[in-house]
């Protein structure tokens, strides 16, 4: 079996969260990610149990492995009570990047929960178990069976698939929305924006220092379009506000697929790490370009980091190349930001943020944008 260092099993982390944050079919994805941890750990085989809301169970959705191991029929539901679900919620795990359970860790032990983990293993045919948490829900468990070669498995190789699984959360949950949203979507209007508030909502599930960012950007936005055209700036299209509402409130869903450990770093960015948060845009524009209904709220999503002097990203736009949605959702976005705290700094009093955006005026955004949010800053709206 091939050797992996650490650097490697980075490199893998990053190509599998590329991959998984654009499928949209739980099914899919669940087999994409079993056959990695099968792959690059050269293990018999590996499985995961997927909590199902409607059966109000854990269902054994796939297993895959070179030797074809298959969970039997008996075991493809799972209740809340098992031992295994029962053991990570008893213990009330926080730091979850750390947290497995070992086959031959509990086979000595008296305590008699051990015991009935150590059954539930076997019968599973399974040497770990790492759960998925989402928030403070098991999301899912996954199982993993022995490694070909007889060895056991090393703490770098259940290190990758602890982040695998932070990451895989993330994705299977980001799936799990869009598949609601397909069915939603033939339904109303009402329960499609629902969903894409449910959407929004993970990445703050990722990002612990953007709790109530989207809210509020979408909040400024929606002041800062009225008040252009109340000032008859700018005549908005027919359902413009909609849209706008949906690109404020995913405009930083690229975000799913950047590591947790970048998103949530204290301190500075090194510039490695910087490139890689400056994908998000074109990575939400790819995770929204398969719903029809997004088409107009993609271009906030994919263009609100771009500069009214051209030196922004993904594409360097300047002036009114940028789309207006675009341009609305930037300065919304610098005001809640620089008004928020965050790991490096706190936050700016309004009057202080307002200075510093009058000073970008005709640099980073439009005189436009800059005298509406001034208005609506006077009128006290923000």
């Amino acid at each position: 079996m091939e050797r992996y260092t650490a650097l490697d099993y980075k490199k893998e982390l990053e190509k599998a969260a590329k991959r998984m944050i654009l499928i949209h079919r739980p099914d899919t994805l669940i087999k994409l990610i079993l056959r990695t941890i099968v792959r690059i750990l050269g293990l018999e085989h590996a499985s995961l149990l997927l909590y199902d809301k409607n059966r109000d169970a854990y269902i054994a959705h796939s297993s895959k492995g070179k030797l074809g191991a298959k969970i039997p029929q008996g075991l493809a539901k799972v209740s809340k009570e098992n031992p295994l679900i029962y053991y990570f919620t008893k213990n009330q795990i926080k730091d979850l990047s750390q947290q497995y359970i070992l086959f031959n860790t509990i086979q000595n032990s008296s305590d008699p929960l051990a015991k009935k983990i150590e059954e539930q293993l076997f019968l599973h045919n399974a040497i770990a178990c790492i759960p998925g948490f989402y928030r403070d829900k098991i999301l899912f468990l996954l199982l993993l069976g022995r490694k070909l070669n007889g060895e056991e498995l090393l703490p770098d190789e259940l290190d990758f698939i602890s982040a695998l699984s932070s990451d895989a959360v993330m994705a299977i949950n980001n799936a799990q929305l869009f598949q609601d949203l397909e069915i939603q979507l033939k339904k109303n209007q009402t329960l499609f924006l629902q969903t894409v508030l449910a959407l929004s909502s993970a990445i703050e599930a990722k990002d612990r220092y953007t709790q109530g960012h989207t809210e509020r950007v979408t909040q400024y936005s929606s002041v800062i379009a009225l008040e252009l055209k109340e000032k008859g700036i700018v005549t908005l299209e027919k359902d413009f506000l909609e849209n706008l509402r949906i690109a404020s409130l995913l405009h930083d869903i690229g975000k799913i697929g950047v590591p947790e450990s970048i998103l949530n770093k204290n301190g500075s960015l090194t510039e490695e790490e910087f490139e890689y948060i400056k994908r998000h845009p074109l990575i939400g524009a790819e995770i929204l370009s398969k719903v029809e209904q997004f088409q107009q709220p993609i271009l906030g999503v994919k263009y609100h980091h771009e500069r009214y002097d051209g030196r922004g990203y993904p594409e360097g736009l300047k002036e009114e190349q940028i789309p207006l949605i675009a341009q609305i959702i930037a300065v919304a976005d610098t005001f809640d930001a620089l008004t928020s705290d965050r790991p490096y700094r706190k936050a700016l009093s309004k009057e202080e943020t307002i200075k510093i955006i009058e000073e970008e005026k005709n640099k980073q955004f439009s005189e436009l944008m800059v005298e509406a949010l001034l208005s609506a800053y006077r009128k006290n709206k923000l």
